[in-house]
């Protein structure tokens, strides 16, 4: 309790100290936002005052344009008035009908510039009739040249007036010109004040600016460093949690408090057969598909046990995983509440593991307890056979042997004692009376499976089943004959039950290749109803049986064994030429180290 208290105030302490960084952080940053903003409006209005100004000098630039022009239009008038006065030639008027045509656009304009200035208002109507006088006087005295009077025309030029109407003029224009000096020397020094205004607050707001950011800039790397070493501490914490999960050898899988999958170890992985990228964020349920080994049903999600219980909960009895590749894995398992610093549940923690390895385990130790109790079984029933079993070979051969039996008669007693001799060797076999020599021997493979046939000839005449050879010359076999000849004889017998009447077996040898390894290969196949896709994992196995009443289990097992004590392999499946039926394929090679010592002869 004291170390939760202890976590809790820190925690709020952190809390505290977190919310007082924000806090000032915003309250800069708000800071600084206010200045810009101050700074943007005092900008745009000097912006605004700038381009009036602006807007002003130019205005004043073109109304002395203006003056000037009009003043050169008259001067022009003038010349091109003196110049027609002396000379009498009409071409000199030139000058003066220009300006007389074209003085008028220009005192519209000074008119429309000055429009806004009260001062300069007032002075254009004098400065009109000014113009208007200067040119009345033109006018008058080239009217009195034109009308013979040339002389009048000149005294009035020579009266001065002429000079005294232009003088007028450019009193006027000499007035307007100042007035707008005056004016462009006072805009331009606003202006310059505005741009001098402009750059101060500039360079105050950058710095300010600038100092901001190098101190926030300065504790955000500070922060970065803090953070660094928190994330730091965090990821050698998680990378130690992760190492510790990932190593369990048992599957474990985490959620959250909402059921979803947070977190996979490989176990659970390979185990499921998916991984954490593809199923994170998935419902329990989804990933975790467990069913009742016995009647299929969905089992209880323990998960959600948990949630509700707040406490450790384990699977039932029976309880199957179903993996994505739809195969049943049987499981064990217990799911456990994950907690915070404050005890809320926060998630669930599932660990789990198969044992399917156990149950083999425990299914083998069960067989081979049952081996043990039918060995035991096998001794006392050959035991108790043997003797009787050496009369009835004694009176077969004595029958075999009367002068006056029939030839009809001697042969079926002859097969009779074959079988008999098998039964007494497989009795001796049982009581550990008889064993093969352990030096093996050359086996040529196609005498001993006709040695075989011979043997179940009559069952398979009975039944009416063809035999079909393909016999290859292969090397002989070094092997256990009698061992090797209980493997053709358990087959033989295997596939003459699995046939039925008329039916067909087919026995083929050909030489394995040096690839596979130099020896033989034999494949027995039968035309019957084959071998189920369920028992095709299970056929070796000891007291496993498809004979429901007349089978042991052991005949294929035993085969089986034979074969892997040779060095060879052995497979059972169905028939690739689509006939149906079954087909037993055996490899052993031309030589191996075979122990000695003989198997059990009871055939499944």
């Amino acid at each position: 309790m004291p170390v939760s208290l202890g976590r809790y105030k820190e925690t709020q302490s952190h809390k505290r100290e977190m919310l007082y960084k924000r806090v000032g952080v915003i309250a800069g940053f708000a800071l600084l936002l206010i200045l810009l903003a101050g700074n943007a409006f005092l900008e745009k209005r000097q912006l605004s005052a700038q381009a009036g100004n602006r807007d002003w000098l130019a205005q004043a630039q073109q109304v002395r344009s203006e003056l000037e022009k009009t003043e050169a239009l008259l001067t022009d008038a003038e010349t091109g008035q003196r110049g027609f006065l002396y000379t009498g030639d009409p071409k000199y008027l030139a000058p003066y009908n220009l300006a007389v045509a074209g003085i008028e656009p220009h005192l519209a304009n000074l008119e429309q510039l000055t429009a806004n200035n009260p001062r300069q208002r007032e002075r254009i109507p004098i400065l009109r009739s000014r113009v208007d006088r200067k040119l009345s006087e033109l006018a008058e005295t080239i009217s009195l040249y034109r009308t013979g009077r040339p002389d009048e025309a000149k005294a009035l030029v020579k009266s001065d007036a002429g000079l005294a109407a232009m003088n007028s003029f450019r009193a006027v224009v000499d007035q307007m010109e100042n007035e707008e000096t005056s004016l462009i020397i006072s805009r331009t020094t606003t202006y310059q004040r505005s741009i001098d205004i402009t750059s101060t607050s500039l360079y105050l707001v950058s710095l300010f600016a600038a100092l901001f950011l190098i101190l926030m800039a300065y504790y955000i790397l500070w922060e970065m460093a803090q953070h660094e070493g928190f994330l730091h501490e965090i990821r050698r914490r998680e990378e130690w949690y992760r190492v510790t999960l990932t190593s369990i050898g048992d599957a474990v899988i985490a959620t959250n408090e909402h059921g979803k999958v947070t977190f996979l170890n490989p176990a659970a992985e390979a185990l499921i057969g998916t991984s954490l990228a593809q199923d994170a964020g998935k419902d329990i349920l989804e990933v975790f598909p467990i069913f009742n080994e016995i009647t299929r049903e969905a089992a209880e999600n323990p998960v959600q046990k948990v949630m509700d219980q707040g406490r450790v909960a384990g699977l039932a009895n029976h309880t199957v995983l179903k993996g994505r590749d739809g195969t049943l894995i049987p499981i064990e398992d217990s799911a456990a509440p994950i907690r915070d610093d404050q005890d809320k549940l926060v998630g669930v923690v599932l660990v789990f593991r198969d044992v399917t390895v156990e149950r083999k385990s425990r299914e083998v130790l069960y067989k081979t307890e049952k081996l043990a109790a039918a060995a035991r079984l096998a001794a006392s029933v050959a035991h108790e056979i043997n003797n009787p079993l050496a009369a009835v070979v004694n009176l077969v051969y004595l029958a075999k042997a009367a002068p006056d039996a029939p030839p009809s008669v001697v042969q079926p007693l002859a097969l009779a004692e074959q079988e008999l001799e098998r039964v007494a060797h497989i009795t001796r076999q049982t009581l550990g009376f008889y064993r093969e020599s352990s030096v093996p021997e050359l086996v040529e493979m196609p005498v001993l499976i006709e040695s075989v046939l011979k043997l179940y000839s009559n069952k398979l005449k009975n039944k009416n089943i063809a035999i079909e050879r393909e016999f290859c010359s292969c090397p002989p076999i070094l092997g256990m004959p009698g061992e090797l000849k209980q493997v053709i004889s358990n087959l033989i017998s295997n596939a003459a039950d699995a046939v039925g009447t008329d039916g067909t077996i087919t026995v083929r040898t050909w030489c394995a290749d040096e690839q596979e390894g130099i020896g033989v290969h034999l494949t027995i196949a039968d035309d019957g109803p084959g071998i189920a896709a369920e028992d095709l994992s299970r056929i070796f196995e000891p007291f496993f049986t498809t004979k429901k009443d007349v089978g042991t289990g052991l005949g294929l097992w035993v085969t089986k064994e034979i074969v892997e004590r040779h060095g060879g392999s052995i497979q059972a499946g169905p028939r690739n030429d689509g006939s149906g039926g079954a087909v037993i394929s055996i490899h052993l090679p031309s030589s191996a180290e075979v122990p000695g010592g003989a198997a059990s002869g009871l055939n499944g």
